[in-house]
């Protein structure tokens, strides 16, 4: 396996915990450190532009032209993109303490548009100087009545799901009411959602999928964490009936903290459902777990499997995807063990190169993907170089995407994760549930046909 490719590029734990931060509607997540810290996590994830949910303020009135104001843009704290402003210390700073620089850019940015919630994050040169900034951030929440989230550094160049999962704990730990919400009386089920982020490539089409999945078994979604949720979202987490845990690597902490302290039962999913099996598993463990009827999204997972056996049959005749075909991926243990699972054990494509990204951290994830590789007999895809490969279907960043067609060629790219291309979707995509599986296939499809027209 490959650890070293890509590196400049391959987000850190400081990413994690802006993504966990971010993925709360109207918050402010600032950065405590130089311009080049700002930089990064503005230019460097392919995040420059605010949220399409950032445009609408508390009060329900678009702000378009706040949020694209030139005065805004041009502040030496935004410095050009929107996206996690950054105090912008200088070398004065580090010598008398950031504490200045830190009210006067919270003075300044705070005057921009409503917020929910200032998060600051230190960066980790300026956690070196152990100064003691919390009273500052509860001068600034006393005197604005917003309140805050401090975070001390997360580790340069560590592991971003545990960058995210921390973030996630600090969050609940902070804000979650400790006694469970009075629940309505004959109210359907509802279950909180762990493990989506915004640096999912499609966030806003995977959350759609699941909602849909679950609403068919009766099951609605009281929040999803740090996925474009609201704060008050947060403070109710308990008045939902279960805690529903999807990526492992991006849970592990959470996990533990939940089983400790949350009066509602733990689901622990384990993966994302991708694939009509593991969709149907999902559907089975959930419902099952609150005693609902999941026969309607059973009912929509066998229509997804006859449209996919229809579309590869028009297309091959009948006879299966062709044996030549291979696939590339990266991602979490646990991602990887969902695309393997529909690429390789439902549409019997076989795997080149998987590459384990945020590995390191004991959450499981890995042992469910070693035994279907083996089972299948692929093991060997672990320990290929995915930046090498070629003549295959690349499931990944658009970075790798690229550097891999820079050296290899002949590869069809299906972005899963951000930095994007920059390709502009108007309608929301997923890879996840009964869509996702439609469009994997359809992205596959096409990928084989291009493929060969390239050779």
């Amino acid at each position: 396996m490959t650890d070293q490719y890509l590196r400049n590029t391959t987000p850190d734990s400081i990413s994690g915990a802006v993504s966990a931060c971010r993925g709360i509607k109207n918050s402010l997540v600032l950065i405590n450190g130089p311009h080049g810290c700002k930089t990064y996590y503005s230019f460097g994830m392919g995040q420059t532009l605010p949220k399409a949910s950032d445009l609408w303020g508390i009060r329900g009135e678009l702000s378009v032209k706040d949020a694209f104001a030139d005065d805004l843009l041009r502040s030496q704290y935004h410095t050009g993109s929107v996206h996690v402003p950054a105090t912008n210390l200088r070398y004065e700073d580090f010598i008398f303490g950031t504490a200045g620089q830190l009210r006067r850019a919270l003075d300044t940015v705070l005057q921009d548009r409503d917020y929910s919630l200032i998060t600051v994050i230190q960066a980790p040169g300026t956690s070196l100087l152990s100064e003691s900034l919390e009273p500052l951030l509860e001068d600034v929440s006393d005197r604005t009545g917003i309140p805050y989230l401090y975070i001390e550094s997360t580790g340069l160049s560590g592991n971003f799901d545990k960058g995210y999962d921390d973030a996630v704990v600090k969050l609940l730990d902070r804000f979650a009411r400790k006694a469970p919400a009075v629940k309505r009386t004959g109210a359907r089920p509802s279950v909180n959602l762990f493990g989506l982020h915004d640096y999912q490539r499609y966030l806003e089409g995977d959350l759609e999928e699941i909602t849909r999945l679950l609403d068919l078994c009766g099951i609605d979604v009281n929040l999803a964490i740090c996925a474009d949720c609201r704060l008050e979202d947060i403070r109710d987490l308990y008045a939902a009936d279960a805690n529903v845990l999807l990526t492992a690597e991006r849970c592990g902490s959470t996990r533990d903290h939940l089983r400790k302290n949350s009066p509602i039962p733990v689901i622990d999913v384990g993966w994302m459902p991708v694939g009509p099996d593991l969709t149907e598993r999902f559907v089975k463990q959930v419902s099952g777990a609150l005693g609902t009827d999941c026969g309607p999204a059973q009912k929509y997972i066998e229509k997804t499997r006859a449209k996919i056996f229809y579309h590869i049959a028009k297309r091959t005749g009948g006879r299966g995807l062709p044996k030549d075909v291979r696939y590339a991926a990266e991602g979490e243990a646990s991602m990887l063990y969902a695309f393997a699972d529909y690429l390789t054990g439902y549409l019997g494509i076989v795997p080149e190169a998987l590459h384990v990204l945020f590995d390191g951290t004991d959450t499981g994830g890995e042992e469910p993907l070693c035994t279907l590789l083996k089972e299948a007999g692929c093991e060997k895809a672990l320990k290929s170089d995915i930046s090498k490969v070629k003549d295959v279907i690349l499931l990944g960043t658009a970075n790798t995407i690229a550097h891999v067609l820079s050296y290899s060629g002949n590869v069809f790219g299906i972005e899963t994760m951000c930095p994007s291309s920059g390709y502009i979707d108007v309608l929301p995509k997923t890879c996840l549930g009964c869509t996702g599986s439609l469009f994997l296939l359809e992205q596959i499809l096409n990928g084989m046909r291009l493929l060969r027209a390239w050779e």
